[in-house]
């Protein structure tokens, strides 16, 4: 009799359990779906950009770990039509390092400045003629960069110990 209570016991909970097992089920199937449709948002051709090596001063790296040392919460985005990389970011130290900002102001920055970079790629090269670096901060633009010294820019700043 102990043995007939307690099996119907456990069905009786199993029972429930299965209804709630299969809304987890659905769930973790809605998180894949997401997370699934968020990689196929950034298209191949960014892909391919990101992996482009990049040799600098005897040293050698690629688009992908040039932005994700110097940036925070990276998008891509890479127009096919005009050959154009666009990275935007947050902005970190030691980015623009050589401008004397107050702490505070450095603090604002590292919650709310965004970077903007506009690259054009040429033959799987970035063209240093066609890069342009903006920092913004409060809609309103605070540096700005072209040409080959803002490439250059991102370059030591990447270099940086």
């Amino acid at each position: 009799m102990t043995k007939v209570a307690c099996i119907t016991c456990i069905c009786a909970l199993l029972s429930g359990c299965g209804g709630r097992f299969s809304e987890i089920k659905d769930a973790a199937s809605g998180i894949n779906s997401v997370a699934n449709s968020a990689a196929s948002a950034v298209s191949r051709d960014v892909h391919a950009i990101r992996a482009l090596d990049i040799n600098y001063k005897d040293t050698s790296f690629t688009v992908n770990d040039l932005f994700k040392t110097i940036l925070r919460d990276i998008r891509w985005d890479y127009d096919l039509e005009k050959n154009e990389l666009h990275v935007r970011g947050t902005w970190q130290p030691p980015l623009f390092s050589d401008q004397v900002w107050s702490d505070d102001m450095k603090e604002k920055l590292t919650e709310s400045g965004f970077v903007t970079v506009t690259c054009q790629i040429i033959d799987d090269k970035i063209d240093s003629q066609q890069t342009s670096i903006t920092l913004t901060y409060n809609d309103e633009i605070l540096l700005q960069k072209n040409g080959e010294e803002a490439l250059h820019h991102l370059y030591d700043t990447y270099l940086l110990p």
